[in-house]
């Protein structure tokens, strides 16, 4: 049987992409100095967050979380997306909603 892995996942604005586990991560800490147990990304539009738990490193100029098990995406506004266990490379863009239909330009 032959099995899919997914390599990107996209909820709004934010884009997770499946990633090596990196040779020397930082945990990236709070303002408190403790580390972060997941990300929260607010929305480019409404101010509503994207929210995934998970161990939180900075590598270089690269925000990484690594999941222990498939852990879901959540945001009011979008469907919740379960993302699979790994390490993920979260970047932030333009809101995309593969829903709503784009104009052509012809």
């Amino acid at each position: 049987m032959e099995t899919t892995t997914i390599s990107q996942i996209r909820q709004g604005d934010v884009l997770l992409t499946r990633v090596d586990p990196p040779a020397d991560p930082q945990r990236a800490m709070d303002e408190a100095g403790q580390p972060l147990a997941g990300v929260r990304i607010a929305g480019e539009r409404t101010g509503h967050a994207h929210e995934l738990a998970g161990r939180v490193y900075d590598h270089g100029d690269r925000r990484l979380v690594m999941l222990e098990r498939p852990t879901p995406i959540r945001h009011p506004e979008h469907r919740q997306i379960e993302v699979p266990a790994g390490w993920w490379e979260v970047t932030i863009q333009r809101e995309w909603t593969p829903e709503r239909p784009v104009a052509r330009r012809d």
